[in-house]
């Protein structure tokens, strides 16, 4: 039998999919008996703009036009970060290019049905005052989320299950000796008496499964499932500093979302902003070149297949540093390989589309040891947290992060169609019931995302890649924080922003 590799990949996924290592649902280790799985419905594929990106990268786009019009200030990027930004400029000449079909960046919703679900960020902490008084002149009010996650262990779901109190009963409930229970609250207590303070530069530049010497190997594991899906990498690939902070500081932590995420926040920021300023939004125009000239900045763009250059006085690169090395000239060489050291996770996200309800246990949830993805989530958790009308529709947001080997596979249609399947496939045999319900299956692709809080970003790299180029200014996710996060990315965009102001 002649089969194409695209064909081999897809027959290779679906049968690791059915080969899952997990039981039929809660509590149970059996896995279904008798007929083949049951079919999941075609996916529909969607995903950011990445093609002139490309072409920057290749060096394929070279036309620089004279420009077309001279402005104060133009921001890159309309994600979080070029947002917060551009609302600081209110008042000036300012221009919004965003290189999507739409504003948001990955904080992105869409809907299905009248139900909005995420396509990327899930939720945020309002952690201190300078946050809460930025939300609250925003008048954005994320409803708070109600309970921990849980997680799955050998055909078996724990509810509340991580917690950074060692005496929290959860870990009683794993299915494993008394010894292993003790491992789990012993790693919380002995890393407990590490300074992440003082000795912060140190663990920052240690991997963070350097601390999981001694302890038993299902303890890590949980970490290499939690940790892709929060900051882009396993334990081995994690600074110590971040999966301490997010092994003792998360869990108490307040966290906040809407139905469909943190979109839901760019889309109300946006939705709020008066309608001769959103005239100055233009999506669909991907920067390609940003070069200073005398005392100002030329921006040359593509916008419906034609390049554009306008002028300003300042600019502020509100996108991800791997991109911005490629597309502002004469950057500095510390710099520039500061920004390429920079590394992103890409990822998949599938959004799974049910007739009723079939999942209501915690906000998030961690397959351990799932092959094709890390943890899903319902979309509508915060409003129905207590139940609800369990015949109403329901959307499962299930979060895929690759290795960044896999980034390349992201660009086939095919082989991105066959991971949701597979995908979808491994959930269904953990709970079979889901099939009857399943009505649409619909995938969101990015590239480089997430910003990886690999050892050394935050007190090697970020401090280096950050640094302003009046009258360029950097600001993203990525500038700042132990990981991306939609209120650094937006506090340091306004300071940035501010800057530019400054030197207009």
């Amino acid at each position: 039998m002649d089969i194409s590799r695209r064909s081999f990949i897809k027959w290779v996924l679906a049968g690791a999919a059915t080969a899952s290592p997990f039981g039929c649902g809660p509590g149970s280790k059996d896995k279904p008996s008798g007929a083949s799985a049951p079919s999941v419905p075609a996916a529909t594929l969607g995903s950011e703009r990445n093609k002139d990106c490309h072409d920057v990268r290749d060096g394929l786009l070279r036309s620089l036009p004279p420009p077309s019009r001279s402005l104060d200030v133009v921001v890159v990027g309309g994600g979080p970060s070029g947002l917060a930004a551009a609302e600081r400029c209110f008042g000036s000449d300012f221009l919004l290019l965003e290189k999507d079909d739409h504003v948001g960046g990955n904080c992105w919703t869409e809907t299905w049905e009248g139900l909005d679900y995420c396509t990327g960020s899930a939720w945020l902490s309002l952690e201190n005052d300078e946050v809460r008084a930025l939300f609250k002149r925003w008048g954005i009010n994320p409803p708070i989320i109600k309970g921990n996650d849980s997680a799955h262990w050998d055909g078996k779901w724990i509810k509340d299950f991580w917690n950074s109190d060692p005496d929290f009963p959860s870990y009683a409930q794993l299915p494993y000796p008394k010894s292993v229970q003790d491992d789990f609250r012993r790693f919380i207590r002995d890393t407990a008496k590490l300074d992440r303070v003082k000795d912060a530069t140190k663990l920052d530049g240690m991997a963070f499964s350097g601390l999981f010497s001694g302890y038993d190997p299902r303890v890590q594991q949980y970490w290499d499932t939690f940790g892709p899906s929060n900051w882009g990498a396993r334990t081995a690939d994690t600074s110590a500093l971040i999966g301490l902070h997010a092994a003792h500081e998360w869990a108490p932590c307040e966290r906040r979302t809407f139905e469909g995420g943190l979109g839901m926040v760019t889309r109300q920021l946006f939705a709020g902003f008066p309608e001769d300023k959103k005239k100055r939004f233009i999506t669909g125009a991907a920067v390609f070149a940003v070069r200073r000239e005398g005392k100002g900045v030329l921006v040359s763009f593509m916008k419906d297949g034609r390049p554009e250059t306008v002028s300003a006085k300042a600019v502020v690169m509100a996108i991800p540093k791997f991109m911005a090395r490629h597309v502002v000239a004469d950057i500095p060489e510390e710099q520039k390989k500061a920004m390429a050291a920079m590394r992103y996770a890409p990822y998949l996200v599938y959004n799974l589309c049910f007739d009723k309800v079939v999942w209501n246990l915690n906000y998030d949830n961690w397959a351990v040891g799932a092959r094709h993805f890390t943890d899903f989530i319902p979309a509508d958790w915060v409003t129905h947290a207590d139940g609800g009308d369990l015949n109403r529709k329901q959307v499962i947001t299930v979060y895929a992060p690759k290795i960044e080997a896999a980034r390349a596979d992201l660009l086939d249609d095919e082989e991105v169609l066959a991971e949701s399947h597979a995908a979808a496939n491994e959930l269904i045999a953990m709970f079979p019931g889901w099939a009857d319900h399943l009505r649409e299956v619909r995938v969101y692709r990015r590239g480089h995302p997430m910003p990886m809080s690999a050892p050394g970003s935050f007190t090697r790299l970020q401090p280096v890649t950050q640094r302003d180029m009046a009258p360029i200014y950097f600001s993203h996710s990525d500038n700042s924080g132990t990981v991306s996060d939609m209120y650094e990315a937006a506090l340091g965009a306004i300071k940035a922003a501010a800057k530019a102001l400054q030197h207009v």
